[in-house]
This record gives structure tokens, C-alpha cells and sequence, in this order.
């Protein structure tokens, strides 16, 4: 059974998504959790308050998920192929809320700018402990891990802001894109 905060943070998850964040209020919330404004508060100082815990819950998903791949030590394009498309998998089900924190609220919140930005630094220390297996394993001829870092977000970026936040591309047809493309940098930067 969901405690209290658990069902606070549903009926947001659920209410952001459906009516996004400008036309969810926190009267809306408490309603659809079944309790009271007053009750809000005691877990919440505000809406903003809120959706910062789903954007970090959904950013914990990420990280934890890179970590736990950056300890691995299977073959590192199996690696970066295997945590690039659990990634994807992970944003599908977080769309809505990524698609509000990234195209409503970084640009406008110093704060979720902040949050964003921090978020990528983690993302791309990750990547880069990654980046340097392949290099030190001989797996990868290319040396430079920062390039390799910024080719391997830079894609992902493009396929999950332009496909899957903006498009309506079937999660199946994303993954095996995604698939294809980890493929073709893997193959430039290969021994």
C-alpha cells in the first residue's frame, strides 16, 4: 500500500502528465490523491517542490542505471549498447515529465537549469569511465574518451529529443534505430 508522500508523488507524476505543469495546481493533486491541501504540505513546499522530486527520481533511474553499467566489465560496446538502449527504455516511461522539465522548465527556472546541467556532468563522468574501458581494454583505436563521451550524447540527444520526446515513434522503432546508430559510432571508434 502507497504511504502518503508515494501517493502524492503518483497523482502529480499522473495530473503533470495528463494536463502538464502551468495547468496542474496543487488543489488538483490532493484531490486526485484523496487527501488534503494541508497534508501537501507537510511533504511539499510548493508544485515546483514537487516536480523537482520526479525530475530526481527520474534522474536516480538514469544514474543508478549508468552506475551499475560502469561496473560491469563486459565487453564495452556491449556495455555502452546495452545502457544506451535501457536508457531509452527508462525515458519512454518518463516522457511526460522529461518532456515538461526539458521544453517548459529549463529554459525558464534557474533552478531546473541548474538541475539539468548537474545531471549532465554525472551522465557524462559515467559515460566517460565507460569510454575509458574501451580505450584501456584496446577495444577502441580512438584515445580521446571526451570525444567519444560527446559523440555518444550527442546522438542519444538528438534521437530522444527529436523522436521520442517530440515524436510518436513506437518505443520498439526507437530502440532498434538506436540500435543501428550505437553500432555506426562503435564502428568508427573500434580498433
Amino acid at each position: 500500500m502507497m504511504d502518503t508522500r508515494e501517493k502524492l508523488i503518483s497523482s502529480a507524476k499522473k495530473l503533470f502528465s495528463q494536463k502538464g505543469y502551468y495547468e496542474t495546481k496543487v488543489s488538483d493533486i490532493v484531490a486526485d490523491a484523496g487527501l488534503s491541501q494541508g497534508t501537501f504540505y507537510l511533504y511539499f513546499r510548493s508544485k515546483e517542490d514537487i516536480f523537482k522530486e520526479l525530475v530526481r527520481i527520474m534522474s536516480e533511474k538514469v544514474l543508478n542505471l549508468l552506475e551499475e553499467y560502469a561496473r560491469k566489465d563486459d565487453d564495452v560496446e556491449k556495455i555502452i549498447k546495452d545502457a544506451t538502449l535501457e536508457f531509452f527504455r527508462i525515458m519512454y516511461e518518463e516522457k511526460p515529465i522529461a518532456y515538461i522539465f526539458l521544453f517548459q522548465l529549463v529554459a525558464t527556472n534557474e533552478e531546473f537549469r541548474e538541475m539539468y546541467f548537474e545531471k549532465n556532468k554525472k551522465v557524462r563522468k559515467l559515460l566517460r569511465v565507460i569510454a575509458e574501458k574501451g580505450i584501456r581494454s584496446g577495444k577502441f583505436a580512438y584515445k580521446n574518451a571526451e570525444n567519444i563521451v560527446n559523440i555518444l550524447m550527442g546522438y542519444v540527444r538528438i534521437v530522444y529529443l527529436d523522436y521520442l520526446l517530440k515524436g510518436n515513434m513506437p518505443l520498439e522503432e526507437i530502440l532498434s534505430m538506436v540500435e543501428e546508430g550505437i553500432d555506426v559510432i562503435l564502428k568508427g571508434v573500434k580498433a
